[in-house]
């Protein structure tokens, strides 16, 4: 299904938003012009990725959007919420999405403006394949930019050894893994693998690993499709960069990290108050989608059998959990 969405309208729509999204950087005009300036299969320029990675973070991860979509969607295929419908939401509700859905679209994106990118999936504690992000093939060296784990910033993807990127709240390390993660020498494949790992006030934590492999549109599809079977459907969740730092919510529990500090605590009340303050999401949607989890565990608890999209006993896991 996916393979047929070249996402030109949706690019269409994120181009006219910009103007009243953002008061700098590129607008309509000179990204139009951006667009043209090359032919095919010529280097669009790392200033034009960088500058579309920071309009795109305007876009945060939440499962909001996610979890009402399940909820009326007669089948999980029309549950997806593909590139178009992503970007009005955002215009209309200051939706986002989750990492499927935010990676489709950006790399539908980056298409449109002429860069060589691909879709890679990424393995994390919770599972294989549970995660996805975006590599861009630019002047001889290749990049990557995951918006699913709020990490907008253009990394580039070292040939060998490590790389440190200094992000606002926290610095990524990528590793080529020439060794395995217990110090052991990887099997030969045909593609480098990498690993991801963040270090903030809090400390330092492996994230992920992925290898420079490509995904096809229809296994990225299949993927997407299990992930509506994952934990991460089982509360709310959103995160964000902000000016100060990075936002994490999730059920009743917010983090705040700021480059010399970690803020963590339980919120006793005024989440919703919170969520439309920092993500701008009114409170209605947010407890209209609160109201769906309950329902749906309210009939887990009268037939266990449907405890709905997750399944129980495994761990549930976000971006920035710890």
């Amino acid at each position: 299904m996916i393979e047929a969405i070249n996402g030109e309208e949706a690019a269409r729509l994120f181009v006219e938003s910009l103007p009243r999204r953002a008061s700098g950087g590129l607008g309509r005009g000179s990204l139009a012009s951006a667009r043209g300036a090359h032919g095919a299969g010529q280097t669009r320029g790392i200033e034009l990725l960088a500058e579309l990675a920071r309009q795109f973070s305007e876009f945060p991860y939440e499962n909001i959007s996610k979890i009402l979509k399940v909820a009326e969607a007669p089948t999980l295929a029309a549950a997806m919420r593909l590139p178009t419908e992503v970007v009005s939401d955002h215009i209309d509700r200051h939706f986002g999405g989750t990492c499927f859905s935010l990676t489709f679209l950006f790399e539908r994106l980056l298409s449109h403006f002429g860069f060589d990118c691909y879709k890679v999936m990424a393995h994390m504690n919770s599972g294989p394949n549970v995660h996805c992000l975006i590599v861009v093939r630019e002047a001889g060296a290749k990049y990557m930019v995951d918006p699913g784990y709020a990490l907008y910033e253009v990394i580039r993807l070292p040939e060998r050894g490590r790389s440190r990127s200094r992000l606002p709240h926290a610095a990524v390390e990528v590793a080529n893994s020439e060794r395995g993660l217990s110090g052991g020498p990887v099997p030969a494949a045909p593609f480098p693998t990498y690993s991801v790992w963040t270090e903030d006030a809090s400390g330092r934590k492996w994230r992920y690993r992925f290898s420079d492999s490509p995904t096809t549109d229809a296994e990225f599809e299949a993927h997407w499709l299990e992930s509506f079977a994952k934990p991460t459907l089982n509360n709310i969740c959103l995160t964000r960069m902000t000016p100060r730092g990075h936002i994490y919510l999730r059920k009743d529990y917010f983090k705040f990290t700021s480059p010399t500090a970690v803020e963590k605590r339980r919120l006793a009340g005024g989440r919703e108050h919170l969520i439309e303050q920092e993500f701008g999401i009114s409170a209605e949607w947010v407890e209209a989608a609160q109201q769906v989890l309950d329902a749906r565990r309210a009939a887990g608890a009268r037939n266990p059998s449907r405890v709905g999209p997750a399944k129980a006993g495994r761990p549930e896991e976000g971006p920035w959990l710890r």
